[in-house]
């Protein structure tokens, strides 16, 4: 008979109830542990991803509005100097300042200039004929319209009187119009008015001074104000369609009116203006739009948005992103998440249960009937865990050393097209076809001769379908040689984060694109000159056996290294002598003004700074920051020797096209500011039959 004296205590009772209880209680607690580190990491998980998606949000968002500004100030200030010729034109000048001097814009006649106009004795009597002959003033104005594609141009005085115009028969301003006029002769400065839509669309008008000759000996004041008008419906649409067609994502435009801030947006191919919410000014008359999640512009929805004025404007392009979007994905997200959370906390709860009735077994000693239990517990186990395979949408696999599938989740079957009990026992060629198995098994071979994990990227067709999947490997070992005896595979579907990302990419190519005709328009000289710096860099990168993504730099980097001198005076540029010290100084002024142009577009190279450091010289002379020797990269480098070489193997205006050879042999003897073996390289390289035609590109080339 057993003892039974061993299973009680000595007051009697038996103690095991009471171990049973805290043995019990613990698990309980360390369940609770465990599922509570289960939800605060989904909390986690689920916060994160909000912060995540804010931010690139943001940065799109700032990237998008950033550039459309910069590019509508650079046109703006394109159409503003439109007219720079032909109000420069004495006559023209002395047109206006003769009808400046009556109220009632009566000119003086020519034989009144050669008797009492003392300011003008010098001027010839031609000179004075051609100012007062209002029809080919007229004539002048009528050539500038057709020419620029403006609708109307006039010259107008401050009390709205008008002097000359291309139309036969011109409205009379409106009292809006005169202030504009008014403010114009009283600052002197140019204004670009809000603008107006109409039976012609949207107007845009510019009120620009004009000054009598020598202005700086007479007086200091306009004589009169040119006013010009264009129709920018068109560039206006273009203007706020964005790049990349996104669900959710709009472009609006706001300007300061007389009648306060006013929203322009594009909707299902209409304008809408109305008045523009949550828009204020700043004490310093700084107006700007930080990134928040607020009422749109219009006030008709909740959206992230910010926005960055337009130079030479009161202008402000806001780019907006759909909230409610936002919302919708995070919380299928949150769902998810929880979910899971949920599933793994009851597989915690299980394993835990499990635990407790296997302790309870070895201390009852009824081993057996513990151990059919806990089997049973397994299964269902095994069965829930099975469940919750089937319900993982990532695809998961086993396959063994020979590369045969073990085991596959209902995920992993579905995306191939067949079921679990189908794909048991085929080799990769069979699920996947033989190139694609060729590419996974590089990286299986891997993790069986490491015994490592892995994680590759890889491009697989599916049931005629294109997937990007991130691929994790581990090596399923053997409990005792530790050897791996498989691999288990997880299969992340990442093909729309690689297709955002080349969405991405072609944004940028597209704003590259995009610069480059900017620069084009602006000077032909400078984009000439970008090609071909662009052909002989890219050509020595590869020569130099570059990566693809060092050539692409150097591509990229010589396209827009132009930019900044956009904004150099032209005198400057043009100028065949040698540059005084205050022109130096503002001619690299350029590498400032392409920081500023390019700072806010992310390119995913170091195009930039290819960009600042091209002037650099390896002797520390370069400008702007005196760097030298390896302080300069390498592709700063090949940009310094390809721009040299493109600004000396073109002709200018003021000279032929310098010989390749003799170019090569000033660029040999200046071993102190541009890297030798890179010029070696370009010579190498233009040696060949594309270097030919890059060479023969250049010298017929049309110079500045």
């Amino acid at each position: 008979m057993r003892d039974t004296a061993a299973l009680t205590s000595p007051d009697g009772k038996n103690p095991a109830p009471t171990r049973y209880k805290k043995l019990l209680s613990f698990g309980v607690l360390i369940a609770v542990v465990l599922i509570c580190v289960v939800f605060a990491i989904a909390y986690y998980n689920v916060s994160n991803a909000r912060s995540n998606m804010e931010e690139d949000i943001k940065q799109r968002q700032e990237a998008a509005a950033s550039s459309r500004a910069e590019a509508t100030g650079a046109w703006l200030a394109s159409l503003a100097d439109s007219p720079k010729g032909l109000l420069e034109d004495r006559s023209f000048r002395l047109f206006a300042l003769q009808l400046a001097k009556f109220p009632d814009g009566e000119p003086l006649l020519l034989e009144d200039n050669r008797s009492g106009s003392e300011e003008f004795k010098d001027d010839n009597e031609e000179m004075l004929r051609m100012a007062m002959n209002p029809e080919l003033l007229r004539t002048f104005l009528y050539d500038f319209v057709t020419k620029n594609g403006f609708l109307f141009a006039r010259v107008v005085n401050s009390k709205g009187q008008n002097y000359i115009s291309n139309e036969a028969v011109p409205e009379p301003l409106t009292e809006l119009q005169i202030s504009y006029a008014a403010e114009v002769m009283k600052s002197g400065r140019r204004k670009i008015a809000p603008l107006r839509f109409d039976s012609d669309g949207f107007l845009l008008e510019f009120y620009i001074p004009i000054f009598a000759p020598g202005a700086e000996l007479i007086q200091d004041e306009p004589v009169a104000v040119f006013m010009m008008t264009k129709s920018v419906t068109v560039k206006i649409s273009e203007m706020l369609t964005p790049s990349v067609q996104e669900p959710g994502r709009r472009l609006a435009l706001v300007q300061d009116s007389p009648e306060g801030f006013q929203a322009i947006v594009l909707a299902r191919g209409r304008f809408d203006l109305s008045k523009a919410k949550e828009f204020t000014v700043t004490a310093d008359g700084v107006a700007s739009l930080p990134f928040a999640r607020r009422i749109n512009a219009d006030g008709s929805a909740n959206v992230y948005s910010s926005g960055f004025k337009v130079v030479g404007a009161d202008w402000w392009i806001v780019s907006e992103f759909d909230a409610e979007m936002v919302d919708a994905a995070l919380s299928s997200r949150a769902k998810t998440t929880y979910g899971l959370a949920a599933l793994v906390a009851a597989v915690l709860a299980l394993i835990v249960l499990a635990g407790w009735w296997w302790l309870i077994g070895r201390e009852q000693g009824a081993v057996n009937d513990k151990f059919k239990e806990l089997l049973a517990v397994i299964d269902e186990q095994k069965k829930l865990l099975d469940g919750i395979n089937s319900t993982i949408t990532d695809p998961i696999s086993l396959t063994d050393v020979k590369g045969v599938y073990q085991y596959v989740n209902r995920a992993f079957a579905q995306a191939i097209g067949r079921t679990p009990e189908q794909v048991v026992g085929l080799d990769g060629p069979a699920v996947f076809g033989f190139d694609t198995a060729k590419r996974l098994n590089t990286s299986d071979q891997y993790v069986i001769m490491t015994g490592e994990s892995i994680s590759v990227n890889e491009l697989i067709w599916l049931q005629s379908k294109r997937y990007y999947f991130q691929i994790a490997k581990t090596p399923l070992r053997d409990p005792a040689t530790r050897t791996p005896q498989g691999i288990v595979a997880v299969y992340r579907d990442i093909t729309k984060l690689v297709e955002t990302e080349e969405r991405g990419r072609r944004a940028i190519q597209q704003t590259i694109d995009a610069l480059v005709r900017t620069i084009e328009e602006a000077d032909p000289f400078l984009g000439g000159h970008s090609r071909i710096m662009s052909d002989v860099a890219k050509l020595t990168a590869r020569h130099l056996n570059m990566s693809d993504s060092d050539v692409a730099t150097v591509e990229a980097a010589a396209n827009l290294s132009q930019v900044g001198k956009m904004f150099v005076p032209r005198d400057i540029i043009l100028k065949p002598g040698a540059l005084s010290q205050e022109e130096k100084k503002e001619m690299e002024k350029h590498v400032d003004h392409a920081y500023n142009v390019l700072k806010n577009i992310e390119f995913d190279l170091p195009v930039l700074d290819a960009i600042m450091q091209m002037n650099e010289r390896l002797d520390g002379n370069g400008y702007p920051k005196g760097l030298a020797g390896d302080q300069i990269s390498m592709h700063a480098r090949i940009l310094a020797v390809a721009n040299a070489f493109a600004a000396m193997a073109r002709p200018r205006s003021y000279r032929t096209a310098l010989p390749v050879g003799e170019v090569l042999n000033i660029l040999d003897r200046q071993a102190e500011s541009y890297d030798p073996e890179v010029v070696t390289a370009l010579r190498e390289t233009l040696a060949t039959p594309a270097g030919e035609r890059v060479v023969q590109l250049a010298a017929s080339s049309k110079g500045s």
